[in-house]
């Protein structure tokens, strides 16, 4: 399956696969269109999808400083999981932090549902990230 990673550009079908992707992260006032928008537009971060045959499948946020960065909103549809996806889209982020000179990346288990978390944690462990307190941490 090949993916690609990118920044969003508005359409249509971004905001249909958002609103499916972040139906278990946010209430619906936050899944509408202006909130989503919002989202994206968010000068204090970026906002990177996975796209397959036209479907956003997967998201992630990334805020950064100068030599860290922290993820979040890391997201893949249920019907699309165990597939690499996320994987995928972690693996690439990672590739462009490297190449903007980050050392860390950190994201909070504490985002996630308490469904998830376990799921989370050995996914993110699987990727190279070790748990501290409830913060992932990867060095570069």
């Amino acid at each position: 399956m090949r993916l690609s990673v990118f920044l969003p550009e508005y359409s249509t079908q971004l905001f249909i696969d958002l609103s499916k992707l972040y139906q278990d992260y946010f209430s619906p006032e936050q899944l509408t269109k202006p909130s989503l928008q919002a989202l994206i537009e968010d000068r204090q971060s970026q906002l990177f999808v996975t796209l397959f045959n036209a479907r956003h499948l997967g998201a992630l946020r990334v805020h950064t400083t100068e030599q860290e960065a922290t993820l979040s909103l890391l997201c893949v549809r249920g019907l699309t999981r165990r597939r690499g996806i996320a994987k995928n889209l972690l693996k690439e982020i990672e590739k462009r932090l490297k190449n903007k000179n980050i050392v860390v990346i950190k994201m909070c288990l504490n985002e996630f549902p308490e469904q998830q978390k376990e799921g989370v944690t050995l996914f993110m462990q699987a990727c190279g990230y070790s748990l501290t307190d409830s913060l992932f941490s990867k060095n570069l």
